[in-house]
């Protein structure tokens, strides 16, 4: 099955609300700065890090450019049926989980793994109806 039925191109950019390109948007320019911000800071520390805290800046860096090259991508593409909303999950679920464990294991308290958790189990329910969604979309477009 193909995912790029000959639509129109008013049809395409009718599908995307305002609302979904503003929050798109507004994902990957706080991803890019994120990104930007780290990155100068870390460019301009007055002394060599420790390798566990370069480590921890690079990690913070792709997360963040990987959140702005989603929305690019999101942006740019049509049509979706709601691909974007389970990468989005999925980069959701990743990072949570990846800052959870990290936190966890960095301060070894109970509130960090606490919150780690209902960090991750929140992704890991916006991962699921988001798999609902494009399940449903994609019946509808069989249909």
């Amino acid at each position: 099955m193909t995912e790029t039925p000959g639509f129109t191109p008013r049809q395409l950019l009718g599908t995307v609300s305002l609302r979904r390109r503003v929050a798109l948007v507004a994902v990957g320019l706080a991803g890019l700065c994120a990104a930007v911000f780290l990155g100068l800071l870390w460019a301009t520390e007055p002394v060599a890090l420790p390798w566990r805290t370069r480590i921890a800046f690079a990690v913070m860096v792709l997360i963040g450019l990987a959140w702005a090259g989603f929305a690019a991508w999101a942006l740019l593409r049509r049509p979706l049926f709601a691909l974007d909303r389970v990468i989005a999950g999925w980069l959701a679920t990743a990072f949570s989980t990846l800052t959870a464990v990290a936190s966890t294991a960095v301060t070894g308290t109970l509130t960090a793994a606490a919150v780690g958790v209902v960090l991750t189990g929140a992704a890991l329910i916006i991962l699921r109806r988001a798999y609902t969604y494009r399940r449903t979309l994609l019946r509808h477009l069989r249909d």
